[in-house]
């Protein structure tokens, strides 16, 4: 169900966030993509300089990159609030987050465990060129003094993404939309893409897969109302694929500092 629907906004003709001028609606939404699109060149910038430089640290240990991450959430935060329609609707602020937060847990590992076994599947039959491990390698802690805080990084980047790529575009979609309204539904599809899209430094399978992902991130977010069961769900899944490497004996990748 979604928040609107669970709590019984279905009666409202016109939902209050259309009810701001316009040029409000307009700022939050452009505002929103300037911020996709900022995000989107610091990928694209980071992914090339991967194909010929390798980090001597954990890429998820950069105190730089975590502080602009700090600040990103918080803006994208800031901007849903004030300028967008606001916590409820964007689903930070819901009764259900516990509830949400087990169902994403479970999801996380069902959806972990799923691509799993279909990114072997395409291996086997495109080859192991299809997916690309150096990334991964770069954010694999390489003793266990790394693991508390690439955990932590990895929970505030699952943040960010779960607040710009689903909570933000499709809170505010459905906003405008109102309860029962087909645009968020309509949405998910080209944001999806986007986010697969935007790991194009894994390889095909890496963006076939997160582009699979996205998708049933933006379900979650949509059927439950809320932030946080995709949440739970995309930390879940970073977190078994850090895990799943360490068992498979993939070593994490450090250049000469």
């Amino acid at each position: 169900m979604h928040q609107a629907f669970r709590r019984g906004h279905g009666h409202s003709a016109v939902p209050p966030f259309v009810r701001r001028p316009l040029i409000n609606l307009w700022l939050f939404f452009a505002g929103l993509a300037i911020l996709m699109a900022l995000v989107a060149v610091g990928t694209v910038r980071t992914g090339q300089l991967l194909r010929t430089w390798t980090p001597s640290y954990n890429l998820m240990l950069s105190l730089p990159d975590n502080g602009l991450r700090l600040a990103l959430l918080a803006l994208c935060a800031a901007w849903g609030a004030w300028v967008g329609p606001g916590a409820e609707a964007l689903g930070w602020r819901t009764p259900y987050w516990l509830s949400d937060t087990a169902l994403g847990a479970v999801a996380g590992v069902i959806l972990a465990g799923g691509l799993a076994l279909l990114g072997k599947a395409v291996e086997r039959r495109w080859g192991e060129a299809v997916s690309d491990t150096k990334m991964l390698r770069c954010i694999l802690p390489a003793s266990s003094g790394e693991w508390p805080g690439t955990l932590l990084a990895l929970l505030l980047a699952a943040a960010l993404e779960e607040l710009m790529f689903r909570s933000l575009p499709l809170g505010g979609a459905a906003a405008v939309g109102g309860a029962g309204s087909a645009l968020p539904y309509l949405l998910l599809w080209p944001l999806a893409l986007f986010f697969g899209a935007l790991h194009w430094p894994q390889s095909g399978w890496g963006v076939v897969g997160t582009t699979l992902a996205a998708v049933a991130l933006a379900l979650l977010f949509l059927l439950t109302g809320g932030i946080w069961a995709p949440l739970a769900a995309h930390y879940v899944m970073n977190v078994m694929q850090l895990l799943a490497a360490r068992r498979m004996g993939i070593e994490p990748l450090r250049g000469v500092g």
